[in-house]
């Protein structure tokens, strides 16, 4: 199973549409292949027999190598560039679908009408690490929306969550997690669930679906601070507004919140932006700025994440095996770890940025790499890159 695993990572790795084409790219060479000295394969099994193998293999199964990941950027000191708050971590939660057709379905499709017929789709709940001003996001283990096991309601994304934060929560609580969403996920259940997983939430909330808070406000003057940022056409007023110890829903049980709102104008008054949020944390005027900011982090799970995914190389909603039970799932999850591996190099490895410099654009990047691997076998990653920077090929190239 060590090179079914490895050779179905390594199409994702090198961002490849097509196993059959990365299968005869890996198979070059006389005795010796980039599948062994890049991928550490000592055989190359069929596209095929690959699938057959994955599918009904635990999506979840891949969990500790995501924590690898993790693990090794924090000891070595490239997540100190993804902390705020006092040295906590942004966890950013939502949803994507990654498959949909009126033909093929398996025993983990969610269903839904599409006109006069039955549209069947897989979506997942995806979770990444994320950070104000910072351009890089970095995917953790998702969660897949599927059928479960003793109910007879069709899976949610809600659910999902809840699922992932019992699951993961407690090995990310020593990074002192605070979640973000959207306001699907600023609703009790949620919010202690985060809170049952060790960690803090900033989630977007809209008046018109939670509105016992807002008849607590009503009549209230909330705390208020003003900031102004930037110079001339730059130039922008930003107005925040909170009040703490307000009831997330009715009931003598409710979870009570701080709420917050950002506005943002330009000098003329017109409003560019604005969001409300609550969360569990302690809103200052000292903070205010930094929490509001980090809420709006979360739109990088779409921007930095999903995007990436869907439309930079990575393919995530094409259907590279859809099979009888997890095949799809296990591809999406191989996915999601190939770019969390090239998020890790884009931090610690100086080869690879190197390379990415050089190159200029991801695609680019991917793009050469393919084609010098098909021509060439390189003894190293290292060796690689470095043909990528000077152009001269390794000793010996075959």
């Amino acid at each position: 199973m060590r090179e079914i695993g490895l050779a179905a990572y390594s199409v994702f790795f090198m961002q490849c549409p097509s196993f059959l084409s990365h299968q005869r790219l890996l198979s070059m060479g006389r005795g010796i292949s980039n599948a062994r000295t890049l991928f550490g394969m000592e055989r190359i099994p069929c596209d095929s027999h690959i699938r057959q193998m994955l599918d009904g293999a635990p999506p979840e199964h891949f969990d500790g190598v995501f924590s690898a990941v993790v693990a090794d950027l924090d000891k070595s000191g490239a997540l100190s560039e993804m902390r705020c708050l006092d040295g906590r971590v942004l966890i950013a939660l939502d949803g994507s679908e990654h498959f949909r057709s009126r033909k093929l379905r398996c025993g983990q499709c969610s269903t839904r009408r599409a006109g006069d017929e039955v549209e069947f789709f897989h979506s997942f709940v995806g979770a990444a690490l994320v950070a104000p001003g910072q351009r890089r996001a970095l995917p953790l283990a998702p969660e897949f929306v599927r059928p479960q096991d003793g109910t007879d309601k069709q899976d949610c994304e809600s659910r999902a969550a809840r699922r992932w934060l019992a699951r993961l929560g407690p090995s990310t609580a020593g990074l002192r997690p605070v979640y973000l969403g959207d306001d699907l996920y600023a609703r009790q259940p949620l919010c202690e669930a985060v809170q049952a997983a060790g960690g803090n939430f900033i989630f977007v909330c809209k008046p018109s679906s939670h509105k016992t808070l807002g008849e607590y406000m009503h009549g209230v003057a909330p705390q208020e601070t003003h900031q102004t940022t930037g110079r001339g056409p730059g130039k922008r007023h930003h107005r925040y507004r909170w009040m703490a110890g307000l009831p997330l829903r009715d009931g003598a049980d409710a979870l009570h919140v701080t709420w917050l709102e950002i506005e943002i104008a330009k000098p003329g008054g017109k409003v560019t932006y604005r969001n409300g949020f609550v969360t569990d944390l302690d809103v200052t005027p000292r903070n205010v700025a930094e929490v509001a900011a980090c809420g709006r982090a979360r739109w990088k799970i779409e921007n930095e994440t999903f995007n990436v995914l869907k439309t930079n190389g990575y393919n995530l909603e094409h259907n590279f095996g859809h099979g009888r039970e997890s095949l799809a799932s296990v591809l999406v999850t191989f996915n999601l770890l190939a770019f969390a591996a090239h998020t890790a190099c884009d931090l610690i490895d100086a080869a690879w940025r190197r390379a990415r410099q050089t190159l200029g654009a991801r695609k680019r990047l991917f793009e050469h790499m393919r084609t010098l691997t098909a021509y060439m076998v390189f003894p190293s990653w290292t060796s690689l890159m470095n043909t990528l920077v000077t152009g001269v090929p390794p000793p010996n190239a075959s």
